[in-house]
């Protein structure tokens, strides 16, 4: 099996069949934080990826505590204010052939 029908069949194991260019961070379909880090824990793993470059926050950017301001919060509880970056299917086959994080 190739590493790409291994990597989608790890993406349909946590969430569900996607297109390769489907986000799993962005977009209509995408997973929960909870979700993409069970998944992305387990990629890491399974294809010996080096995650020391992956940033979480990146793609599932912190939602803070909404009636809070930032400036009162701790760093790890502080929303992001941008928009999540796309991670998609495409990108972990790539990051798996490489055996580290790309992107």
């Amino acid at each position: 099996m190739s590493i790409d029908d291994r990597v989608k069949q790890l993406v349909i194991k946590h969430a569900w069949e996607m297109a390769n260019d489907s986000s799993l961070s962005s977009g209509d379909n995408k997973l929960l934080p909870e979700d993409a880090g069970e998944l992305l824990s387990e990629y890491f793993t399974v294809f010996n990826v080096d995650d020391s470059s992956f940033d979480f926050r990146r793609y599932y950017p912190n939602a803070g505590i909404w009636f809070l301001p930032n400036c009162i919060l701790p760093r790890y509880l502080k929303s992001d204010k941008n928009a999540p970056e796309p991670l998609t299917i495409n990108m972990l086959v790539a990051c798996a052939k490489a055996g580290r994080w790309i992107y």
